[in-house]
């Protein structure tokens, strides 16, 4: 009998990703065969996202593409966007099957469901109908030599522009015990790189006993024998407590890279994004980090933010130019229906938008390529990810830089990698190898940082 292929399209933030990993290692122990987008398939599942209304917009045209590749093909449409609103969705004839979140936990059974007729078009539950933490087990990341872990799930802070509470549920946490042994497994895979992940990741523990956080978390993952590294994503600036900012800049196994969203440098807007934070108490925290640690600092910005006048983006690009961020992230605002500041009054034109990110992202071209200059003739540490087609290979640095070398290298080698040129684009950076780089101590994860 014929295996029916399934194939994938994801959207949006690592845990997404995370969570396609999942569904496709589900279906492959069903028998199905997992193909990329771009073929022919029986069933296609896109994993939306709606974090802006272009993601929204990114998601209708992959559902539109995947009926057109194959009509007969069940189209299957999940993850945040069809969470908040499944009616959009369910008025495109595209789509047949609608689901949230929750769902994707048991997408094989579902899909089977609905194509032998016993579910209707839109199944979703509601991710606030459950407060309990969905565990994704992956054994093995296709094609990668990075494992993503999700170890958090949820978020109910409520910032004023975001619908992702709505999407995601309230915060839960994995349980340390079985985030350990996960880490375990998927060293013993021979991933060298475990990147932790979550819908609010500095929250992890709050719904715990026992005085669990994410920094306590880290301590015990770093003593895990044969982990290289551990990244984490992005954390909150509110979120850095002595004790975290203690572990990611002590622990040498911790990559000397983090992700901490400013989205203003205007006090005035990050209250009314009910962001909980001012502009110096973010700046405390980068330079309390960085005065212990080298590390790349990346962060998000938004523009155009309902109130946001010229004065108050003068602010914020100033803010940007102050501070030594290797990379920048910028988003125009875009109104979420459902959320406080879509009710807002005095809105920016979308045109000074797109202005004001023109001009901020050239600001964090400038200062991601400053921040890579800082380290042309310098020996990093770096992860073989994959090799291209012409005999070269790509890397990736603790501090965030990819490289290519001209060396065709196995992934999931740890190199030395003497970087040479630094270009325009993050990607384009150039190096040679120096040599196969000898780990660290497996038994400790304490050290000097990179």
């Amino acid at each position: 009998m014929k295996r029916k292929k399934v194939a994938f399209y994801t959207l949006g933030c690592k845990m997404n990703f995370h969570e396609t990993a999942y569904m496709e290692e589900r279906f492959r122990e069903k028998g199905y065969e997992v193909v990329p987008f771009e073929e022919k398939a029986d069933i296609y599942i896109v994993n939306t996202c709606t974090v802006t209304s272009t993601a929204d917009a990114k998601s209708r045209k992959a559902l539109r593409k995947a009926k057109q590749r194959n009509p007969e093909a069940l189209v299957v449409a999940t993850g945040c966007y069809s969470e908040v609103y499944p009616e959009e969705l369910e008025k495109l004839p595209e789509v047949d099957f609608i689901t949230g979140n929750l769902e994707k936990f048991k997408m094989v059974e579902l899909v089977e469901k609905r194509l032998s007729g016993k579910l209707p078009k839109v199944t979703v539950k509601g991710v606030w109908s459950d407060r309990k933490f969905l565990p994704l087990s992956i054994r093995s990341f296709e094609g990668r030599t990075r494992a993503f872990l999700k170890v958090q799930q949820g978020c109910q802070l409520f910032c004023s522009y975001c619908i992702i509470p709505k999407a995601r549920g309230a915060m839960v946490s994995e349980t340390p015990r079985e985030v350990i042994s996960q880490v375990r497994e998927l060293v013993e895979q021979g991933y060298k790189e475990i990147v932790l992940t979550g819908t609010h990741l500095g929250s992890y523990g709050i719904d715990l006993e026992g005085n669990w956080n994410l920094a306590r978390l880290v301590e015990e993952i770093v003593k895990i024998p044969g982990l290289y590294r551990l990244r984490l994503s992005s954390i909150e600036p509110m979120e850095f407590s002595e004790e975290l900012i203690s572990v990611v800049t002590e622990c040498e196994k911790v990559a000397p890279h983090l992700h901490i969203p400013l989205q203003s440098g205007s006090r005035r807007i990050l209250e009314a994004m009910n962001r909980r934070y001012t502009p110096e108490d973010y700046r405390k925290v980068i330079e309390k980090i960085l005065s212990k640690r080298d590390m790349c600092i990346g962060t998000d910005v938004m523009v155009g933010f309902p109130g946001e006048g010229k004065e108050e983006f003068k602010e914020t690009k100033a803010f940007i130019e102050e501070l030594p961020f290797g990379y920048l992230h910028v988003f125009p605002y875009s109104p979420r229906r459902g959320t406080a500041a879509a009710k807002m009054k005095d809105s920016v034109s979308p045109q000074e938008k797109k202005e004001r990110a023109a001009i901020l992202r050239k600001l964090g071209e400038e200062k991601s390529l400053a921040y890579r200059k800082r380290f042309i003739g310098k020996e990093l540490e770096s992860l073989v990810l994959s090799n291209l087609g012409d005999g070269r290979s790509v890397t990736l640095s603790g501090n965030y830089i990819r490289c290519i070398v001209n060396e065709k290298l196995p992934p999931g080698e740890v190199v030395k990698v003497i970087l040479k040129e630094a270009g325009r684009k993050r990607e384009e950076n150039y190096g040679e190898v120096a040599g196969k780089a000898l780990l660290r101590d497996e038994s400790s994860g304490k050290g000097k940082g990179d």
